[in-house]
């Protein structure tokens, strides 16, 4: 009975999932998504030629290139699926990505009736950036260029303006989410934007024209401004809507949750406590608190089928379709294949070795606070001494606040 147990505990998985509204993304929706975003982009293509009233041979020509471009950026897509584990099989990720690239299809189509160094295509890559990453970002910004060029409008240094753009967009990613002052953020993007369409105009056409330089003004206003409008919206939607799957996947009801619960009540009793204590560390040091609960709470998830831990552990938390961040931290489960990477993963190593401490020693050698603090000092400092969170970005202050909170804590253990 004890080796079926695993087995019974994934298959109750399973069935409480779909009780719960949790569906495995099955190929079908994730190809009928894929081809709604190849119609998109091969619609922009016709429709970018009707507007510019193009022959019919470069028609023809602009929707073989949407073609070749959609089977591209798809390939893409399913080949990080496949290799680096970037989409899993949740159908919000795709759903995400799918909407924004309609709506930058959309959106390029209408920029065809600015003039070509107003148009705000930084936007184009900043957005898809945000929902997926930089190189699926800028993909999709060269593709919208390209139709722009395609359709015979534009020469080389317009091109040339527009990649620069594109480039500017996927970096402001990452810019707008490290730099803390807005004011200062808008700034440096307007700049970028303006003197990127005055030096292309410059080397296109040898002279500065007053209309394009109100052209890269209002396109650095627009696209600064709308950069960070649109960062802030859609990171605090995909966070929320992140929170909302951490939290999820933490209820009684989940299946996998009631599946730990069925194969082991100490593992279960175990994975709360760890839960519940990592994410009140992790709010200490502005790490992220659902994510080091949900990273706690799965932390020897492995145990359910038995050595090796690490790969077990990864394989049911993926077909359970947990995110990503729960799986990076189950893949660094006590180091033993690699070392913590995350603030979360340290976090949860941290917590996870004192609890488990606690957890085998008896009541009588833990009666006096002197015992309980020396039990945290030795393995906490044993942990540190042993390089384990040399990679994490664990900073010796962050260390200290973490340790002093588990020594007053003690009694919740």
């Amino acid at each position: 009975m004890k080796e079926k147990a695993p087995e019974m505990a994934k298959e109750k998985a399973k069935k409480t999932d779909k009780h719960n509204g949790f569906r495995d993304y099955s190929r079908g929706r994730r190809n009928f998504i894929f081809l709604g975003m190849a119609a998109c982009g091969i619609l922009e293509c016709i429709f970018s030629g009707i507007i510019r009233n193009r022959e019919p041979d470069r028609m023809a020509v602009l929707v073989f290139f949407g073609i070749l471009y959609s089977v591209a950026f798809l390939a893409g897509m399913e080949l990080y699926r496949i290799q680096k584990d970037w989409f899993y099989e949740r159908a919000k990720d795709y759903r995400h990505i799918a909407s924004w690239y309609m709506l930058s299809c959309g959106a390029a189509v209408l920029f065809l009736y600015l003039p070509e160094y107003a148009r705000p295509v930084l936007l184009l890559s900043a957005g898809m950036a945000i929902v997926s990453n930089s190189f699926f970002g800028m993909m999709a910004g060269i593709f919208h260029v390209s139709v722009f060029a395609i359709c015979g409008q534009e020469n080389v240094y317009i091109l040339l303006c527009d990649i620069f753009l594109l480039m500017g967009g996927c970096l402001a990613v990452t810019f707008l989410k490290e730099i803390r002052s807005r004011r200062w953020g808008i700034i440096f993007l307007f700049l970028y934007i303006f003197d990127s369409v005055t030096i292309f105009s410059f080397v296109q056409t040898g002279q500065l024209d007053w209309n394009v330089l109100l052209y890269g003004a209002c396109n650095g206003l627009v696209s600064s401004l709308g950069a960070w409008v649109l960062y802030q919206t859609l990171h605090r939607y995909l966070h929320a809507s992140r929170k909302l799957e951490l939290e999820r996947i933490l209820k009684s009801d989940f299946g996998l949750v009631q599946a730990v619960s069925n194969f082991s009540k100490a593992d279960y009793n175990h994975g709360r406590k760890v839960s519940e204590i990592a994410r009140k560390c992790a709010s200490l040091v502005e790490a992220d608190p659902d994510v080091a609960a949900a990273g706690g709470f799965y932390y020897r998830l492995g145990r359910m089928e038995g050595e090796p831990y690490v790969e077990n552990g990864v394989a049911l938390a993926r077909s359970n379709h947990l995110p990503r961040e729960v799986v990076g931290i189950l893949r660094e489960y006590n180091g033993e294949q690699q070392l913590p990477s995350t603030l979360e993963s340290a976090i949860v190593h941290i917590v996870d070795s004192v609890v488990a401490k606690f957890d085998v020693l008896d009541r009588a050698t833990l009666s006096s606070s002197w015992n309980q603090d020396m039990l945290v000092y030795q393995t906490l400092n044993e942990n540190s001494a042993s390089g384990l969170y040399d990679k994490s970005g664990f900073s010796m202050n962050m260390f200290l606040k973490i340790r002093d909170y588990l020594i007053k804590e003690a009694e919740l253990f």
